[in-house]
């Protein structure tokens, strides 16, 4: 007998926060691969600071590995435009939140002066990312200067009702209370500070319970500029099943932990594979 389904009135949208190549964890970001192409999602959408832009920083070289690193197109650019030729196979939008590593490069510009000037579109990540893009492609600024028309509001993205993303306006130790604290009476989700966290509260007046979290990072854990300062980063993304009217949405957030992870509907990913739970015969996400 075929299992018939009826046409899904929601879809899946996959959050994916700070990769900081080419100084990223490769096997999580494997995972993610693997993730994406087993869940299919139809939005997807990057937080920030998947360039490190290194070349850009006004810090020096920490590192005899950081000062050859260099090859900002090569190392950065070139591989960043192949994955997201890789989330063009199932997404149908891809919307990239801009990051205090990809705003380096044009501080530097405006910082420079001269002949920087002439030459954005020939170094500004907005402009290589979005170059021959397949499928519906958004870039939200770092900045903006935000007018009456908009609110004066802050650069970020709604992903359904009462819900925005954000790369991330603190790094401070309970960051998850602080952005639900300064976001008043919305949930939100944010990267930039490489920590899995989450707290949530229930609004007095209109009894919705809003939520602030971050999924973590993809970057590596422990890296050398770090080397004096044991970090508490953690590996990981979030779904969220959101109605097609954006009315409604639950959001879950996936950790990869010793080179694994576990989807919501109990498959088991790994650097090497996928295996899906013994009792689940036919599986059925995204819409």
């Amino acid at each position: 007998m075929t299992k018939k389904t009826s046409k899904s009135s929601s879809h899946l949208v996959m959050i994916l926060p700070d990769l900081h190549l080419p100084v990223h964890d490769r096997s999580a970001l494997r995972i993610v691969l693997k993730a994406f192409d087993y869940l299919k999602p139809q939005r997807l959408v990057i937080l920030g600071d998947w360039l490190d832009a290194a070349f850009a920083s006004a810090h020096p070289a920490s590192s005899r590995k950081e000062a050859k690193q260099g090859g900002y197109i090569a190392s950065e650019i070139e591989p960043c435009r192949r994955l997201l030729e890789e989330f063009e196979e199932h997404a149908k939008e891809i919307i990239y939140i801009e990051g205090n590593h990809e705003f380096r490069v044009e501080r530097l510009i405006t910082r420079a002066r001269g002949a920087w000037l002439a030459i954005p579109e020939l170094v500004l990540p907005r402009n290589l990312l979005s170059m021959k893009r397949k499928k519906k492609f958004t870039w939200i600024p770092y900045q903006h200067n935000a007018t009456p028309k908009d609110g004066y509001s802050l650069p970020h993205y709604k992903i359904a009702d009462g819900l925005i993303a954000v790369h991330g306006w603190s790094t401070s130790k309970h960051s998850a209370r602080k952005h639900l604290e300064l976001v008043r009476g919305w949930s939100i989700v944010y990267g930039h500070t490489h920590r899995a966290q989450s707290d949530s509260a229930r609004h007095p007046m209109t009894g919705r319970v809003n939520q602030a979290w971050s999924p973590g990072c993809l970057a590596q854990l422990q890296p050398m500029w770090q080397h004096g300062s044991p970090t508490e980063w953690t590996h990981g993304f979030s779904l969220i099943y959101c109605r097609n009217d954006l009315s409604k949405w639950t959001p879950y957030t996936v950790t990869i932990d010793q080179g694994e992870c576990i989807l919501p509907d109990g498959t088991k990913i790994t650097d090497g594979g996928i295996k899906k739970p013994l009792y689940c015969e036919e599986t059925i996400i995204g819409g």
